[in-house]
């Protein structure tokens, strides 16, 4: 038992008890998303808004198209979902006074407003803009955080979401069930492009469209094609997608599992071919070799170049191997400052390769942070006209975070002891930390002479100092 006079010495006072709570209520315009002055200061220094109220018709109703979008927008960065994504900004007057919008649909208005948005002319002028956003975003973020190991990553992938007999454009896939496609192209880190499947429609047509989109949109008006480099995997590894990327003049790696004759090539070489890498213990393999050669197929004008990967798991018998390869238009010319690092040309291919699946927790902020796995809707416009909104947030948001939390300590292994990490700071900040960090912070709106005030409260030095930074930089883009 301590006594009073131990607590005394040990320098510990007494915690005085709560006897009892009350709870008033004030009419001083507050919200509890104060750091949405982030994202709505990038909006507002990229013309973001104004690049949607260029194309917007005028709407007849209680809130026009502008309104509604904003509205949709911020309430899926504050973490609303679904069809009540307006209700944050609705339910706070001070959130609106920030964002700068009249008034916020209530569920039935945004509802209906998803069909409009998911149908016609409406459905390309959405995925025009969203390629506008991430254009601009680029072009104010620092070159070395577009770039890895000297290539700007084009990663095009699809995602299977919910989806039931009743849900419009369902498709069924072999080994992965029933849901509907969404296609995106992503940029850098950027999402840039994204597709919703119809009927007849797959995940290599949407992709094939959707690159023509950001090479006219994004690539080309920053004049990086010469930079890129396509991430693919293997169910857009054949004939076409390569003399597609090789007419664009891109570089690419691309998985060649889905070509029958990439397994019977790789098991015909002899072991004087392969090049020994030793065990793995994080991928479980206890034996792994690399090995490059050439793919001909029937319907090729020219043989590709395939870098081949075989390992031996435990409990795998002697000599009994798995098999991976990727196609690829690199040389050793290409990546030769990685091959500086001691590596051989297949370990590079390989390392930029394996790179790809860092790229596929691009999607977590989409479909998990964002609660994009489950669509809204049981139409198809509508989910569409959903999705359309949901990639506009979430390329907002990474704006944020790729321009206003831009520092060098991204990727650093230096802790502020001056030891090292074990792990390298994370080059990216999920949407969650975003949200919690900075998105979440209370604040008191004045609004005066066209100019907002906002007013932050209750917010600690460290992450005071973090918001300065990242507004300044936000102001200077």
């Amino acid at each position: 038992m301590v006594t009073g006079m131990q607590r005394k010495r040990s320098g510990k006072s007494k915690q005085t008890p709560v006897k009892s709570i009350k709870v008033e209520f004030a009419d001083d315009p507050v919200t509890s998303f104060g750091g949405m002055v982030l994202p709505e200061r990038l909006a507002l220094r990229l013309s973001l808004w104004n690049e949607l109220a260029s194309w917007l018709p005028e709407r007849r109703g209680n809130y026009s198209w502008l309104d509604i979008i904003k509205s949709a927008v911020a309430g899926l960065l504050t973490g609303s979902q679904g069809t009540v994504a307006c209700d944050e900004v609705r339910e706070e007057e001070a959130l609106r006074k920030l964002l700068g919008v009249d008034g916020s649909p209530e569920e039935a208005t945004f509802w209906r407003a998803l069909a409009w948005l998911g149908q016609g002319r409406q459905v390309t002028r959405l995925t025009r803009t969203l390629c506008t956003w991430a254009l601009r975003v680029l072009k104010c973020a620092k070159r070395q955080d577009l770039l890895e190991y000297g290539f700007l990553p084009l990663f095009g992938d699809g995602s299977l979401l919910e989806g039931s007999a009743r849900r419009e454009g369902t498709k069924y896939i072999k080994d992965k069930g029933q849901g509907l496609l969404w296609t995106t192209w992503f940029v850098g880190p950027v999402l840039a492009y994204q597709e919703m499947a119809g009927s007849g429609a797959g995940e290599a047509r949407g992709l094939r469209r959707g690159l023509w989109h950001i090479l006219r949109d994004v690539i080309d008006p920053l004049r990086m094609r010469d930079k890129c480099l396509a991430l693919l995997d293997s169910l857009h590894g054949d004939g076409p997608t390569c003399s597609r990327l090789e007419r664009e003049g891109l570089h690419y790696i691309v998985g060649a599992l889905k070509l029958a004759e990439t397994q019977r090539l790789l098991a015909d070489r002899c072991e004087e071919e392969w090049q020994e890498r030793g065990a793995r213990a994080n991928c479980g393999w206890i034996e792994s070799a690399v090995c490059t050669c050439w793919l001909q197929c029937k319907d090729w004008t020219a043989p590709r170049l395939l870098v081949g990967r075989r390992s031996r798991s435990e409990g795998d018998l002697p000599g009994v191997y798995h098999y991976w390869g990727v196609l690829t238009d690199l040389r050793e010319t290409h990546v030769g400052h990685i091959m500086k690092e001691g590596l051989q040309f297949a370990d590079a291919i390989w390392r930029l390769y394996d790179s790809k699946a860092g790229k596929e927790d691009y999607y977590k902020d989409v479909l998990q942070d964002m609660a994009g796995h489950h669509p809204p809707c049981q139409e198809l416009p509508r989910n569409r006209g959903y999705y359309a909104l949901l990639s506009l947030a979430n390329a907002l948001a990474r704006g944020v975070d790729l321009i206003g939390n831009a520092s060098a300590d991204r990727g650093s292994s230096q802790r502020q002891d001056g030891g090292e990490r074990r792990h390298a700071r994370p080059k990216r900040m999920r949407l969650w930390r975003l949200r919690r960090r900075l998105f979440t912070l209370p604040g008191r709106v004045a609004y005066h002479a066209r100019q907002v005030t906002v007013k932050l409260m209750g917010v600690s030095d460290q992450i005071r100092k973090e918001f300065e930074a990242c507004l300044l930089r936000l102001s200077l883009c």
